[in-house]
């Protein structure tokens, strides 16, 4: 049986960063990985549409995100900033609005109540420290609650939910508002701040895989893809593993799947009922991610919609065939993306006269290893399970961007929890 000081259990930013960080201070590391890649939540297609790259997961990030951002200093990874769409495109239930604004002129004050609402609530709480423990379960409601209980109306109650459910990716009845009104909070309480660090901060040159090799490159660990964890049992002196291909035995493991793989994975001991209970009822994370190609649209389209199947599409490059656009809806199944025509139908409820002439997305619901989206708590789930995804079982320690603090969800959340993850691990050899 192979031995070593620490098995990781996934290859996404957070076990990497892990494995870097315990190789450097000397420790001998095993990292097990389901997939055949690197990456986890993240995944880089550089063939993509004509040579432009599609990343199917994980994309954008800001200088805000400390973590991540020092990583691609450190390694120098070239990165870009997003350009600025020359106007906005509205679309109410697929009506595409000729205004300036996404509500009428009478409805003025409800635009201007709804973005005041969403400040004075992302102000309230410090996202540095764990929301459970700070005065916000007003907060931590359904996406469409917090909306009314707020007071907004008409389009401008539309287009915040709309607003909320994309950045969720999860729908307004399950998704909570506190997680989405911490981005903002992250951004110094900029709204601004919110969109660049949703869809319009800077991206990778070469794809996030560039910086997910980097890591890997640097730390040295051993690496082995195609190996499923069957099992993971825990003793007095270390921890046995199990896993497709073999078994390996350490003396700490470090787990960075996602929550709904938990409920996958025999433990022993068995999981405490909390850290099972968010396992089985999994994150809000459940909708999609499609890239189409596109003729007959702007080339600088930036869509935000209510009612409609993508409440976001955005123009991210042109190509000789048309313009690449991103697009994100709420549910997994809201738009077939194998289906072209289906694609076009969404898509012409933001730009009518579009021929949609390709189309890729991953289906992360139903990815036995992902089991979703980004990690979005549904709402209730900060008081019930914030901190106990990151509490340490004995021997068995949990990092993920889900463990993360400001940055929850995101590239850096991962970065963040596999550099507390790794400092957790050396302390308790001590």
């Amino acid at each position: 049986m192979d031995r070593y000081d620490v098995v990781v259990i996934g290859a996404g930013f957070a076990g990497l960063t892990a494995a870097r960080e315990l190789r450097e201070a000397g420790r001998d590391v095993l990292v097990l990985e389901a997939r055949d890649r690197i990456g986890g939540s993240t995944w880089y297609q550089p063939e993509g549409f004509d040579g432009f790259g599609l990343e199917m997961g994980g994309t954008w990030i800001v200088p805000q995100q400390t973590h991540v951002w020092a990583e691609v200093q450190r390694y120098d990874v070239p990165i870009k900033d997003s350009e600025l769409p020359g106007r906005m495109t509205w679309s109410d239930h697929g009506k595409v609005l000729d205004t300036l604004l996404p509500v009428p002129p009478q409805e003025y004050e409800q635009l201007e109540h709804a973005v005041r609402a969403l400040i004075e609530a992302a102000s309230r709480f410090d996202p540095l420290r764990p929301l459970s423990e700070q005065d916000v379960a007003d907060l931590d409601v359904p996406i469409r609650e917090w909306a009314e209980n707020v007071g907004l109306t008409g389009n401008a109650k539309e287009l915040m939910m709309s607003w909320f459910c994309g950045c969720a990716n999860a729908s307004e009845d399950t998704g909570s508002a506190l997680d989405i009104l911490r981005w903002c909070s992250s951004m110094d309480n900029s709204l601004w701040g919110m969109v660049q660090a949703s869809v319009l901060g800077f991206t990778f040159v070469n794809g996030t895989a560039s910086l997910a090799r980097a890591i890997q490159a640097d730390g040295g660990a051993e690496l082995r893809l195609s190996s499923p964890v069957r099992e993971v049992e825990a003793d007095d002196d270390g921890v046995t593993v199990t896993y497709d291909g073999g078994v390996a035995r350490a003396d700490r493991v470090l787990m960075t799947t996602p929550v709904g793989i938990w409920q996958d994975i025999e433990f022993s001991p068995a999981l405490p009922a909390d850290k099972l209970a968010i396992s089985r009822e999994n994150h809000a994370g459940q909708g999609q991610k499609v890239w189409a190609l596109a003729r007959n649209v702007p080339e600088d389209i930036s869509g935000f919609g209510w009612g409609t199947s993508f409440d976001y599409v955005g123009a991210m490059e042109t190509t000789e065939r048309g313009v690449v656009l991103v697009c994100f809806a709420p549910e997994h199944d809201r738009v077939d993306a194998s289906d072209l025509a289906d694609v076009q139908r969404a898509v012409r409820e933001f730009a009518p006269d579009a021929e949609v002439v390709d189309a890729r997305s991953h289906d992360w619901v139903h990815d036995e290893f992902s089991k979703g989206t980004w990690a979005t708590f549904a709402a209730g789930q900060f008081a019930k399970y914030e901190l106990c995804v990151g509490r340490p079982e004995g021997r068995v320690h949990f990092g993920g961007s889900h463990t993360a603090r400001r940055w929850r969800a995101f590239i850096d959340g991962a970065i963040e929890s596999g550099k507390r993850s790794a400092a957790e691990i050396l302390a308790a050899e001590k």
